[in-house]
């Protein structure tokens, strides 16, 4: 088991740091298990720095080819999707839900996670 906690600066260069650690912790596997891995990170990381407020946190977990990755900031916020995506946005929790093969909110926080086995 590899495991990966660590809090983000609130600035651009958060999306690239999360995707190293994601990029440590899942050495081995497939491109396109890794760039999916990666894609959702950076959604979730993108969405705590453009919505939530506060300390950005990475929890990244790579157990038995189970890759669980939770991101979280210190917002009060409920998180949805947008229920009518534009050209401007909204659709980053549905590029999520199509990819994970879980993810979902902690309830009373910001802390958005999603589960990817890493299983060729």
């Amino acid at each position: 088991m590899s495991e990966i906690n660590t809090t983000l600066p609130r600035s651009p260069d958060s999306t690239r740091l999360a995707r190293d650690v994601v990029t440590d912790c899942i050495e081995g596997v497939s491109d396109e298990l890794r760039d999916d891995a990666l894609l959702m990170t950076t959604e979730l990381v993108s969405n705590a720095l453009r919505h939530g407020e506060g300390v950005v946190s990475l929890q990244v977990i790579n157990e038995s080819g189970e890759l669980l990755v939770e991101v979280a900031d210190e917002g009060s916020g409920a998180i949805e999707m947008t229920p009518k995506p534009s050209s401007l946005g909204g659709w980053g929790l549905r590029v999520v839900d199509r990819i994970a093969d879980d993810w979902g909110v902690r309830p009373g926080s910001t802390r958005v996670w999603f589960r990817l086995s890493l299983a060729t």
